[in-house]
């Protein structure tokens, strides 16, 4: 029995010095403290964490117990298992579904979209129709260049008052308001670059303005794949 004994104090002894008071705050429940040696342990095995971000997220994870504690919450309910919040912390904080978007993406997606449309709606049209009836500058491509970047910064502002929220969300009436100026400002913009002399203008082939197109279409899918654009036109 002496035995027996001495071996079972030796085993608690041994599980004491592999799980130091000090590491453990004495503020977090027996539950917690076991969770958070398990998640030390855990972290310290991943070579993808250095040891500042091993620290962080373990000051980070002992705040959340201790202001869990206070509601009854336990490390598990709050972060899974130790498995799975290792997992969760090596992929790194979640992007907000919410959060603004960049403006200037969202122009450039616009952008390359009515590029895109003007290119493809060219370069179906000039197969069915003869180059010469369509006035230089109408289907240039320095003028569907600049079409483009008005009109995406137009869509870019409408999109961002849409989807503004609270104080910042604008009124229907002056939305309708800023639709109206925007139809106008296109308008006028088409009229100026249709003014544009040819050799600067100049009308392109059927075949280069379907390539044009499909280019910016496979660009805008990888920049709204690359940056996470959303909340766009289509």
């Amino acid at each position: 029995m002496s035995n027996d004994k001495q071996a079972r104090n030796a085993g608690v002894q041994q599980h004491q010095k592999s799980k130091p008071a000090s590491d453990l705050p004495e503020e977090l429940t027996k539950k917690n403290q076991d969770y958070l040696y398990h998640l030390k342990k855990a972290l310290a095995a991943e070579p993808k964490l250095t040891a500042d971000k091993q620290q962080a997220a373990i000051d980070e994870a002992i705040s959340k117990m201790l202001a869990g504690q206070k509601t009854g919450q336990t490390a598990r309910q709050l972060f899974g298992t130790v498995t799975e919040h290792v997992a969760n912390i090596i992929a790194g904080p979640k992007a907000d579904p919410n959060a603004p978007q960049n403006k200037w993406l969202l122009m450039l997606d616009s952008s390359l979209m009515v590029f895109m449309v003007f290119n493809l709606m060219y370069g179906i049209m000039f197969f069915f129709a003869n180059n010469s009836k369509v006035q230089t500058g109408q289907a240039g491509i320095l003028s569907e260049l600049i079409l483009a970047i008005v009109a995406g910064y137009g869509i870019m502002m409408m999109q961002t008052s849409m989807s503004a929220r609270g104080k910042k969300r604008i009124p229907l009436w002056r939305m309708l308001i800023y639709g109206v100026i925007f139809f106008i400002v296109l308008t006028g913009t088409y009229t100026l670059v249709m003014l544009i002399p040819g050799p600067l203008n100049a009308n392109l082939p059927a075949p280069v303005y379907i390539v044009i197109g499909v280019v910016a279409l496979g660009l805008r899918i990888y920049l709204k794949s690359h940056f996470n654009i959303k909340n766009t036109v289509f």
